[in-house]
């Protein structure tokens, strides 16, 4: 496991420090934690590639230079399976927090008892993250995990699994796709779509438009229940900062 602190305060980058520490000692977990001072320097190594392999990184709001949410969206763009950690004084940056699909905020003086919540959380995410479904695609076995799907598309017997790095191609009904898919970030939109609702950026009357922007058709007849199944799912995860 890779730790990353930005925190400019030493006493307080410190502290988290021992903190992380301390849990991942009783779990028995290898690890390693680099502070920085400022996100910065941490941007600099990050893009650069000389700091790698980063599972958790802890932010501090308020640092010098580039505060700890534009770090974050920085982050975002490079890499959307780290888990980030907002540290701060306050909550007055949740809807950014959000944003950057953040973890957690830790209001500090930050206690074990929130550091120990928040790191099980991570672990239990990667623990999801390795979550996968096979498919046979060109007479192959594919390995596809959940978090890299983005939308599925049905046409006719042949269904297209949209990833963040390819489609695969592999013939199945799309209702046993959703059995194999078995999982509450998923959504069925419309008689021939699927979409992780993980990926959805916007809404509009007739669609939800993903990241990459697409747009996912939403059906007709139950547009009410579907969008509110989606803010469900919103409102489960801002529940958990």
């Amino acid at each position: 496991m890779s730790v990353v602190i930005c925190e400019d305060i030493e006493n307080d980058a410190e502290s988290l420090r021992h903190l992380v520490c301390k849990y991942f000692e009783e779990i028995n977990c290898p690890m390693q934690v680099v502070v920085y001072k400022n996100g910065d320097a941490f941007l600099k190594d990050y893009v650069a590639g000389l700091v790698k392999d980063v599972n958790i990184v802890f932010l501090d709001i308020y640092m010098p230079g580039t505060n700890g949410v534009a770090v974050a969206k920085k982050v975002r763009e490079i890499n959307n399976d780290v888990a980030i950690i907002f540290t701060t004084v306050s909550k007055d940056y949740g809807l950014d927090a959000y944003s950057v699909y953040a973890l957690q905020y830790l209001i500090k003086p930050i206690e074990y008892s929130e550091v120990t919540k928040v790191l099980k959380r991570c672990t239990e995410i990667f623990a999801d993250s390795l979550k996968y479904i096979e498919v046979l695609s060109d007479r192959l076995l594919v390995k596809v995990y959940l978090k890299d799907i983005m939308y599925i598309e049905c046409f006719n017997t042949a269904i297209h699994i949209h990833t963040t790095s390819e489609v695969i191609k592999t013939f199945l009904p799309l209702s046993e796709m959703e059995r194999k898919l078995n999982d509450k970030m998923f959504l069925r939109t419309q008689r021939s779509f699927i979409v992780n609702m993980s990926y959805i950026n916007d809404i509009t009357t007739e669609s939800f438009i993903l990241r990459n922007g697409k747009a996912v058709p939403i059906r007709r007849s139950d547009r009410v229940k579907i969008k509110q199944e989606y803010r469900d799912y919103l409102s489960e995860l801002t529940l958990k900062l």
